[in-house]
């Protein structure tokens, strides 16, 4: 995606504190250990750094991948003994949550999917069921045989099928987005009429029969 740019990493690390033990008691541990000095470690970037009540100090650090070790060396040299401590990779996701918004707004309006600039909608079609995707290997699952139907496809059903496929291979999975798809594309149900969110799910059963 390009919302994620750079090669440097995000690590949010839990600082939980002893209870056992007062806040004078592990101030003066953290002083004697050097924690204030040597954590983070240089070349290591403090993004946040925040006290949680009850948990203990979340912070979020951001650094090239080599210095990861470093960190943790720093965490087991300087920090135990008075913290225990979780670290999690993470990554700024406020750009990325921002376009999925607006990517959402747009689909409600319209009910048509917004892809990112450049992007076809095949090469992230995962063949779910069928394994055809280079880097998706099949997951086990199949259809049951009212959904696959049971002989030769008629033109209407053919005609509905790959209207389904553009506007599955375009996002939309939702019964709301799959029905204002077919009356925009103008593939009517086999009666002639429009499409209902009501009226979906029974038209296809009977298709499948």
């Amino acid at each position: 995606m390009d919302d994620i740019k750079g090669d440097e990493i995000m690590l949010t690390v839990f600082l939980k504190h002893d209870q056992s033990q007062p806040l004078e008691e592990f101030q003066t541990k953290l002083d004697d250990r050097g924690w204030w000095e040597n954590f983070p470690p240089e070349g290591v970037e403090i993004v946040s750094w925040n006290v949680v009540m009850g948990v203990g100090q979340i912070a979020t650090l951001k650094m090239p991948p080599s210095k990861i070790q470093a960190v943790n060396v720093a965490l087991e040299k300087f920090a135990w003994g008075v913290f225990r401590t979780e670290v999690y990779a993470t990554y700024d996701f406020k750009a990325v949550r921002e376009r999925l918004a607006r990517e959402s707004k747009a689909r409600q309006e319209t009910g048509e999917a917004v892809l990112p600039a450049g992007a076809n909608p095949a090469e992230i079609n995962s063949g779910a069921g069928g394994g055809d995707h280079p880097r998706l290997p099949h997951n086990g699952l199949y259809m049951e045989q009212w959904q696959a139907g049971n002989g030769d496809a008629t033109p209407y059903e053919a005609a509905l099928g790959n209207a389904l496929e553009q506007i599955f291979d375009a996002g939309i999975y939702d019964l709301p987005g799959i029905v204002k798809g077919l009356n925009r594309m103008g593939v009517m149900t086999p009666d002639g009429q429009a499409w209902t969110e009501a009226g979906y799910a029974g038209v296809m059963e009977k298709l499948g029969r």
